[in-house]
């Protein structure tokens, strides 16, 4: 296997795969764990005065959510991050374009809002990589609704080794979200086929990020170009997220947690059959054309 591969297993550890480390096991104090009261101050990024938050240890994670016109799912985003187990959090969300109250929303929530006007996720994923203040950038995005344990879990796999540039995991469908009938019914089990080919397809040596759930070294994203096509230095037009995953392997390890799952909305799932071909052919370009997208 190359040296991207590495998996973790199950809560519990007895796996044939790598374990996960127990960031219960460790002293809170080295997790930088919050208290329900600090939470807030830590997720308010707006700088003030009597702001005691730093971003400068090396296990400190800024969140980067990108979001248009999403005044409506953002909330539920925001919710859940104020809900981490993980303190000293700060939280961006981009404005890409937005039409609707999506800046006011995020600001209300206690985010540090800036604004991207060039359209597309790679450019606003940049632009909130590119300003995050801590080592360790996670990325999610805004119908995603991250577990309570997520960062901590997240920062407990870069500790383990210095070597780890980047961490992701599966994601699975919200029930009640999907547009119609028909494909509502099928989401558990696409949930549970895109969980395996997520972990079938690192164990090839092809880590397959979803945006909605991963995180980076920014010293290891910046050396690799960020969303952007190193030699064109154009941004990527598609899978912008798969694109940096297959840079960051080239130069250190990446870790699968298969346990590490995000809930995500389904309101752009479409034909299924045209999403499944989009996909395949995708895959086989980066895999045998080795030419980005």
């Amino acid at each position: 296997m190359s040296r991207s591969t590495d998996f973790s297993g199950g809560d519990d550890g007895r796996t044939g795969w790598e374990s996960d480390l127990n960031p219960l096991s460790m002293p809170r104090a080295r997790l930088g764990a919050a208290t329900p009261r600090r939470r807030s101050i830590l997720l308010a990024m707006t700088p003030r005065a009597d702001q005691d938050v730093s971003l400068a240890g090396p296990w400190q994670v800024s969140v980067v959510i990108p979001a248009h016109d999403e005044e409506a799912e953002l909330p539920g985003c925001l919710d859940r991050l104020a809900r981490q187990t993980y303190g000293a959090v700060e939280v961006i969300v981009v404005d890409n374009g937005s039409t609707d109250r999506t800046a006011d929303v995020a600001a209300s929530g206690g985010a540090r809002v800036i604004y991207e006007p060039h359209h597309g996720a790679a450019h606003a994923r940049q632009a909130g990589f590119s300003v995050a203040q801590a080592p360790l950038v996670a990325s999610t995005d805004a119908d995603a609704r991250v577990p309570d344990d997520w960062l901590e879990r997240i920062v407990a796999s870069f500790r383990r080794s210095d070597d780890v540039v980047a961490v992701f995991g599966p994601f699975r469908f919200r029930r009640g979200t999907a547009a119609t009938r028909s494909t509502e019914r099928l989401l558990p089990p696409l949930s549970g086929l895109q969980q395996l080919a997520s972990a079938l397809t690192h164990a090839l040596g092809f880590p397959f990020f979803a945006g909605a759930n991963f995180a980076v070294r920014k010293d290891a994203f910046e050396r690799v170009g960020g969303f952007f096509d190193p030699r064109s230095k154009a941004a990527y037009a598609t899978w912008e997220d798969v694109q940096l995953g297959r840079k960051l392997q080239r130069i250190g390890r990446i870790v699968y947690r298969r346990s590490l799952v995000v809930d995500v909305s389904a309101r752009y799932m479409g034909s299924l059959r045209r999403k499944f071909l989009e996909a395949a052919g995708k895959a086989i370009r980066l895999r045998v054309g080795r030419r980005p997208l």
